[in-house]
């Protein structure tokens, strides 16, 4: 253990031995990070349109655009329905809600009531409408199933009650039982259609987690210059002649730089949580999970690099053209899916991929720990692979 922490010190030394490996480690990923947050919407300030098409009329579809209305996020612009469907099939509208003739208080109580939401693919306010629109609906069906269980009480135990008392006891109860519901559970099945497959884009959020996928991948990849180095060097033939082993350098090389990309994570999420909002610390331990899982991942892959390099100016080379393409392509710097559909298929033989799908999962779409355990399982994958190639392939001259 003694050598193991010896070699990891060696390691971190050389690694910030240089004030220039600060600027990779920490100013070009915030830099790049805030730019493109900002000018993928992270700034954005512009209200939101939400076009609808009231097909119901009723009181309950009255009283759903009314909770939408008091939401300062967007606003609310009725259209005709002939008219959304050409405008969205054109591409021209964003998104469009459609209200059913059936979407009354009998509906409801039945539990079939249901309201299709519109949107197109790659649109950065998609999902902000989808949980506004949730929000309402959940409000709205939690107030009005209780209002309509009490009226059933009270009639039960009044038969003689008339149509207008019930109203006009609905009337006065309603403003109490909306201060009373909160997160009553909602009894509401959602359709949301769109034209393309469903694309979960936050602006801040995708940039915080794009960045450090890209930095992170591109300082493990370069354990493979520094393997080279010692190699070019003579200083690893060398120090494989004392009572150290192949496997006791391996092992202590990957887990001084694992450490290396711990550290460089940390700070990015630091930096995404307190300027961007990025909620990294929401789920802490399944998002140390899915990056430690990476970082072993990539490590493993610099480590099969630098196995297979003659010099240290190579690996660079090498490294960098991998990192900043494999980060790229797997959708690090832009939505992945506004690539061709070949390319988001090709996409997935890249541990970025599986480590940028990951933190989407987690810090925008909040999927469950069984749904994102398969991702974590893959890429745990790559790391035995690629680290079982590096070990083969080791060589010390």
């Amino acid at each position: 253990m003694g050598k193991i922490i010896n070699i990891i010190k060696k390691d971190v030394k050389l690694y910030f031995s240089s004030p220039v490996t600060l600027i990779f480690f920490v100013v070009l990923p915030i830099i790049f990070t805030s730019i493109l947050a900002a000018t993928t919407g992270g700034f954005s300030s512009t209200t939101i349109v939400l076009n609808y098409v009231d097909r119901a009329q009723s009181p309950l579809s009255a009283s759903l655009l009314e909770l939408l209305a008091d939401d300062d996020t967007f606003s609310l612009q009725a259209v005709e329905l002939a008219e959304a469907r050409e405008e969205f099939g054109e591409g021209r509208m964003d998104t469009y809600l459609v209200i059913p003739p059936d979407f009354n208080r009998e509906t409801m109580l039945q539990g079939n009531l249901a309201a299709q939401l519109y949107q197109q693919p790659n649109r950065t306010n998609s999902q902000i409408i989808y949980q506004e629109l949730q929000l309402a609906l959940t409000k709205l069906t939690g107030v009005h199933a209780k209002v309509d269980s009490v009226l059933q009480s009270y009639q039960a135990l009044h038969p003689e009650v008339t149509t207008t008392q019930l109203e006009n006891l609905a009337e006065q109860m309603l403003p109490e039982i909306q201060l009373e519901v909160a997160e009553a559970p909602s009894r509401l099945t959602e359709t949301v259609s769109q034209s393309g497959e469903e694309v979960v884009y936050d602006p801040a959020a995708s940039s915080s987690a794009g960045q450090l996928i890209t930095w992170v991948f591109m300082t493990l990849l370069g354990l493979a210059g520094a393997m080279a180095f010692e190699r070019e060097r003579g200083t690893l033939k060398r120090f494989l002649t004392t009572p150290t082993s192949r496997l006791t350098y391996f092992a202590a090389t990957i887990l001084g730089y694992v450490l290396i990309a711990l550290a460089q994570i940390a700070i990015l999420m630091f930096f995404g949580a307190l300027v961007w909002k990025t909620p990294w610390l929401d789920r802490p331990l399944l998002t140390f999970l899915l990056m430690l899982a990476f970082s072993f991942a990539s490590a493993g892959l610099g480590a099969f690099l630098g196995s297979l390099v003659r010099t240290e100016s190579q690996a660079g080379g090498i490294a960098t053209t991998i990192g900043m393409t494999f980060a790229l392509l797997s959708g690090a710097w832009f939505p992945i899916e506004l690539f061709p559909k070949v390319m988001q298929n090709a996409a997935k033989i890249f541990p970025t991929y599986w480590g940028m799908q990951g933190l989407k999962d987690i810090l925008i779409s909040n999927k469950p720990f069984e749904q994102i355990l398969p991702t974590i399982g893959i890429l745990m994958g790559f790391a035995i692979v690629f680290l079982a190639l590096g070990m083969l392939f080791f060589k010390t001259e």
